[in-house]
């Protein structure tokens, strides 16, 4: 990519407060921030009626109780070319 060159990509993902982004979105996303794989904006999209503060600690919470088990995710669950990392 040319230096001055823009990246126009992003991930927009819908359904932010719910159930299915709670338990694996938003723990896969604070993964590949960690891993430093996550290389676009993030935008989430919702229709509850959250305030950014509210969404911030929704999306905070996975990762507390992710850290209360030894190792992260289970092995299984990562992709096969992340394992034993």
């Amino acid at each position: 990519m040319v230096a001055n060159e823009r990246q126009s990509d992003a991930l927009v993902f819908f359904g932010a407060t719910g159930d299915l982004a709670h338990k694996k979105i938003f723990p896969a996303l604070q993964e590949m921030v960690k891993r430093g794989t996550l290389t676009v904006p993030v935008i989430a999209v919702a229709k509850s009626g959250w305030t950014l503060a509210q969404l911030h600690a929704r999306a905070r919470e996975p990762r507390a109780a992710r850290r209360s088990r030894p190792g992260g995710f289970p092995e299984a669950t990562r992709a096969p070319e992340l394992r034993g990392r």
